[in-house]
């Protein structure tokens, strides 16, 4: 079975952008907020046998720009990564082959990107934790490439929110997405331990390009937020 690291984010970055909303009797409407945001992604997972020991590392790893309407710009990465190495030659369990060893840590590290989103690369050393709650130095070097034209897909929505109060907000939305399925490779040193990763096609890049709006009725109801 194909494992995948995956990572879920969205993220805010600024935008000059403007959705038109029909006048209300009575009232002009009130533009609270608008924001965009932009994401990239990379996942991985690889797997290794030196013998009895299988070694299996998931990653995730992201950056994004993002920021309010007339608010600064801001850059954030986020880095996840599973390390386990399990006993191959024992007999397996339920949940497969016996765990002798995990470790588990994140970081504000940043995905880097060509600027059209060609290749992708890692380097950064995580702090983690082990299975005994002992801290653990974990540095990735990785590269990711697309082995397939990147899919497109388009999503928006247009609504008042929340649903039924008489004097909600106007929420407009509109999401481009990318992604392809994409080959990994590189190196993981764990405490000083340097294992070379064999290429993986257990890996995919994906980019998001968020735009949200709320435009609140003049006379309040409940706040919306994107």
């Amino acid at each position: 079975m194909r494992r995948r690291a995956q990572f879920l984010t969205l993220l805010l970055l600024p935008a000059i952008l403007l959705a038109s909303l029909p006048a209300v009797a009575g009232a002009s409407v009130i533009e609270d907020y608008a924001r965009v945001i932009r994401s990239r992604h990379a996942g991985a997972t690889f797997v290794r046998i030196d013998g009895c020991i299988q070694t299996e590392l998931f990653v995730s790893a992201m950056d994004a720009t993002f920021g309010g309407r007339h608010g600064p710009v801001n850059k954030q990465g986020l880095v996840g990564i599973f390390l386990a190495r399990r006993d191959v030659c024992a007999e397996p369990g339920p949940k497969g082959y016996p765990l002798v060893y995990a470790a588990d840590g994140s970081t504000l590290d940043s995905l880097s990107t060509t600027p059209q989103f060609s290749r992708a690369w890692l380097d950064a050393t995580i702090p983690a934790t082990d299975m005994d709650g002992n801290p653990v130095s974990v540095a990735l070097s990785l590269r990711w490439s697309p082995t397939m034209p990147f899919e497109l897909s388009h999503v928006h929505d247009n609504g008042w929110l929340p649903e039924g109060v008489k004097f909600g907000a106007h929420v407009h939305t509109f999401s481009h997405g990318l992604r392809a399925d994409a080959v990994a490779s590189g190196q993981v040193t764990v405490d000083g331990q340097l294992l070379t990763l064999a290429p993986t096609t257990d890996a995919q890049m994906e980019q998001v390009r968020y735009f949200c709006q709320v435009i609140q009725h003049p006379r309040g109801g409940a706040e919306v937020d994107c």
